[in-house]
C-alpha cells in the first residue's frame, strides 16, 4: 500500500512537470537582444508567425532556441512570445535548447525537433513551443 502511494504521487508529480500553454495575449515579449531574426517585415509579400514559449517549471532557468529555416531566430525564456516576418512560402521551424547555453542549460543541445508549415501573403500562424517531462521540446500549431 506505502509503495503504490508512492509511486502515485511520483507520477502525480512528474505529470506537473511538463509545460503548459500560455496564450500569445497573456505573454510577455521577448527582449530586444534575444530576437535575432526575421523582425522587419522584408519588401513585398509577407506573412508572420508567432512563436509563444509554454509556461511551467521544467526548463524554467534556460532559454529555449526558435530557429527558422535553419537561422536562429529567438532565444525565449518561459511564457514569451515572438513575432517573426517571412516571405510567403514552406517555412522549416524548429526548436531546441539554446545553443548559446552553459552549464545545465546546454545538456541535449543538439536534440531538436522540427515542424514545417506554409505561410501565406498576409497570414498569421500561431505556433507554441513546449517541453515534456524528459525535457524534450516542441513546437506545434496553437490556437492565438
Amino acid at each position: 500500500m506505502k509503495k503504490t502511494s508512492i509511486a502515485t504521487l511520483l507520477l502525480v508529480a512528474l505529470a506537473g512537470c511538463a509545460t503548459t500553454p500560455t496564450g500569445a495575449d497573456r505573454a510577455t515579449a521577448a527582449i530586444g537582444d534575444r530576437l535575432l531574426a526575421y523582425q522587419e517585415k522584408p519588401q513585398g509579400p509577407s506573412g508572420r508567425i508567432v512563436v509563444t514559449r509554454d509556461s511551467g517549471f521544467l526548463g524554467g532557468q534556460c532559454f529555449y532556441a526558435v530557429s527558422i529555416n535553419g537561422k536562429l531566430a529567438a532565444r525565449l525564456a518561459v511564457g514569451e512570445s515572438a513575432t517573426f516576418y517571412v516571405e510567403p512560402g514552406e517555412i522549416l521551424l524548429r526548436s531546441s535548447r539554446d545553443p548559446m547555453g552553459r552549464g545545465l542549460c546546454s545538456v541535449m543541445s543538439e536534440e531538436r525537433t522540427q515542424r514545417e508549415t506554409i505561410i501565406r501573403q498576409d497570414e498569421t500562424k500561431h505556433f507554441r513551443l513546449s517541453i515534456d517531462a524528459n525535457g524534450k521540446t516542441d513546437i506545434q500549431r496553437a490556437d492565438k
